[in-house]
């Protein structure tokens, strides 16, 4: 097997674990900020629809995944190609304080249209989306969780815990977006875009332990002297596993991202379809928005459970066996009230997605170099709720018509800083936000991977000609005056 061919299934590997053993946003910092992001801006801000230096964009399609938390980590040294050939377990936990947190999302996205213009922008997208959130989750729960309720180093001692909050959601989400320019006097140059989905769900889950104290005395004892807590599921029945299933629609919902992009001394004819882009586009440009504000209520297939102030003996936990989620539920039920239906509460809950404000900041130092600073801030909009993780990013850039390359340095959870590269060529743009996880260049408690095709023209001096010639730019340009 070929050296190559050995570090894709590492790198498959690894994405695998972090994305449902570690157990998002998708901010695609590489490119997102970039004058050609497209369709892979708009999800940063809706306002990048308008005046985009190209007059439409066919996205083929494009992919994220990515993932992150604070507990499991890959090994310095280890990675998708890794620097070391140690043959130890590459991974790791941190188990000991503070409380432990996880996030995780990812998206597909096609197929995808934009058009923009100076004064007003429209666009639509077709995506598959995922994304779960673990927050608050005891440090000790964590570490049972991964030994089992077998790991001797804590048997014997109560713990106390609370306020965990976990979500997933698998969603379709049709969106339309339209923006419009307010201010162009020379100098100030603003633009407003709204973003309206509709959400499909597939599937949705849900757990908020709000207090919990145990003890682990034996390897198949676990005393549970209170919990309080409620749960819910809207999943395929009996572990279905067929397409048809796992892509049926449970629940629906609204979505809306909302944003305004102020650019200070606009240049126009670096936006005009002839220009080269050999000057500078403007001084700075200034960008709020909101993203994900929305929802969906899961009402088929779904069901919700409540515990208050239970407890339990719980004998020969060690040799449960957790077939599919209805046996789950009917086991938990029994166990802490005696009943597989007395915990039973709704038949329908509301998750709301991940939500957050951000700002963005890009300064433009000439005419291709460019240092981009955005913040990406949660906002949960309901008790049940898939979460965002919070992100700061400084990303310095090189941009190009055709060519691109970016390193977005950012720090997420007030927690690690990663490393990225984003590319864009031609079509073609790849990147990643987090590059330990490919080579080990420090311990990776994550993993983050997109790509994206997209056409886009320019108008005619940026096309074919009817006789299928290229038009020369350089007979284009407009002169000098």
């Amino acid at each position: 097997m070929s050296f190559f061919s050995k570090a894709i299934q590492r790198f498959v590997l690894v994405m695998f674990l972090f994305c449902f053993s570690a157990s998002n946003a998708q901010e695609l910092l590489g490119i997102a900020n970039s004058n050609y992001a497209g369709q892979m801006g708009l999800t940063m801000n809706p306002a990048a629809v308008v005046g985009a230096p190209f007059n439409w964009e066919l996205q083929l399609f494009s992919f994220d995944a990515n993932a992150a938390n604070n507990y499991i980590y890959l090994k310095k040294g280890r990675g998708a190609m890794p620097l070391s050939n140690s043959n130890d377990d590459p991974t790791t936990d941190r188990y000991t304080t503070p409380n432990k947190w996880s996030y995780g999302s990812t998206f597909f996205k096609a197929p995808a249209f934009l058009y923009s213009k100076k004064k007003y922008g429209i666009a639509f997208s077709n995506s598959l989306r995922a994304g779960f959130s673990v927050v608050d989750l005891p440090w000790h729960l964590a570490k049972f969780a991964k030994e089992g309720f077998e790991y001797d180093p804590l048997q014997g001692a109560f713990f106390e815990g609370g306020n965990v909050k976990m979500g997933m959601i698998a969603w379709q989400e049709i969106a339309i977006t339209v923006g419009a320019l307010v201010i162009d006097d020379g100098t100030n140059y603003l633009s407003f875009g709204i973003t309206g989905k509709n959400n499909r769900g597939f599937e949705g889950a849900y757990v908020n332990l709000n207090a919990v104290t145990y003890n682990s005395s034996a390897d198949s004892l676990l005393i549970v002297q209170n919990i309080n807590m409620d749960y819910g599921h809207s999943l395929p029945e009996n572990n279905e596993k067929k397409l048809s299933s796992i892509l049926s629609r449970r629940g629906k919902g609204w979505g809306i991202n909302v944003g305004a992009q102020y650019i200070r001394n606009r240049n126009n004819s670096f936006y005009r379809p002839c220009a080269n882009n050999d000057e500078k586009p403007y001084d700075y440009k200034l960008g709020v928005s909101l993203i994900d504000a929305g929802y969906l209520t899961f009402n088929r297939e779904a069901s919700t459970y409540k515990f208050d102030n239970l407890s339990t003996d719980w004998f020969y936990i060690d040799t449960a066996k957790f077939i599919d989620v209805s046996q789950v539920d009917s086991m938990f039920s029994t166990q802490f009230s005696g009943s597989s239906s007395n915990t039973r509460f709704l038949r329908s809950f509301k998750i709301a997605t991940p939500a957050a404000v951000s700002i963005q900041f890009d300064w433009a130092l000439d005419n291709h170099f460019f240092i981009n600073f955005s913040a990406v801030q949660r906002i949960v909009l309901g008790k049940i709720a898939l979460r965002r993780m919070n992100q700061i990013a400084l990303t310095p850039r090189y941009e190009r018509k055709r060519f691109e390359v970016a390193i977005p340095i950012s720090f997420y959870e007030q927690f690690k800083p990663r490393v990225g590269l984003g590319i864009r060529y031609g079509i073609l743009t790849i990147g990643s936000d987090m590059l330990s996880t490919l080579f080990g260049f420090t311990d990776s408690y994550g993993a983050d991977f997109y790509l994206g095709l997209s056409i886009k023209s320019k108008g005619k001096c940026g096309g074919e000609s009817r006789r299928g010639k290229r038009i020369s730019i350089e007979k284009c340009k407009i002169p000098n005056h």
